[in-house]
């Protein structure tokens, strides 16, 4: 998105450690970033992932990036076909590894502290709708790109929020959560016309009873 050129953007904090923070997180050779995907992922996947990943160690940034886009559209497709449970997590292992290639590529070069807020909201995607991939990475990679965004720097000593395990909610594993059975709960039933507005941070889990589509908005 163009800057004004009155109003310049806000300049990065410690510009020049941001891709060495994120470098050294990431293994050596491309052989060793890679997934073990099972039989769902299309072979023409795999290979594009390679691709991705070879264009990255390679140092070409823009057709890194540009692959990475593909990667996201085609898996984001595949998270979106059914109900969550039912998608397999390969899938959501393919998502994951979009975010990170996509998020890293943004910062090889970032001009402001605007291209590391977006690569931020790419991380807060793969683990919203990815999976954990090569050690929480892109759990660490978020921790990093918001100590290098002016005005949020997380207080000293503070740990950066762990990823939810997801819980099945109609048949929850008891011995593993044995918690989730004394968590308090409100249900209802939407009838046609009728919506539900859920605040910010509260968990929720719905299930259609007929033909239906749902459309999310994270408020600013």
């Amino acid at each position: 998105m163009a800057g004004d050129p009155h109003c310049p953007a806000e300049p990065l904090a410690r510009e020049g450690t941001l891709w060495e923070a994120l470098r050294a997180l990431l293994p050596h050779t491309k052989e060793d970033l890679k997934l073990d995907l099972g039989e769902k992922v299309e072979r023409s996947m795999v290979t594009l992932l390679q691709r991705a990943t070879e264009l990255f160690y390679e140092g070409r940034r823009d057709e890194c990036l540009q692959t990475s886009e593909v990667i996201l559209d085609y898996s984001w497709e595949k998270l979106n076909t059914g109900t969550w449970r039912d998608v397999d997590k390969d899938w959501r292992r393919v998502y994951a590894i979009g975010c990170l290639l996509k998020a890293l590529c943004l910062c090889q070069a970032p001009e402001d502290a605007t291209t590391v807020a977006t690569a931020l909201r790419v991380c807060d995607m793969g683990l919203l709708m990815g999976t954990a991939i090569l050690g929480d990475i892109l759990l660490k990679v978020a921790a990093i790109l918001q100590t290098h965004l002016p005005g949020k720097r997380p207080a000293h000593g503070s740990t950066p929020e762990q990823p939810c395990i997801k819980v099945d909610v109609e048949n929850p594993d008891l011995e593993k959560f044995p918690e989730f059975a004394k968590a308090p709960f409100l249900s209802c039933i939407l009838s046609p016309g009728e919506i539900l507005f859920i605040p910010v941070k509260y968990w929720h889990y719905v299930r259609a009873l007929d033909l239906s589509f749902s459309v999310s908005f994270w408020w600013s």
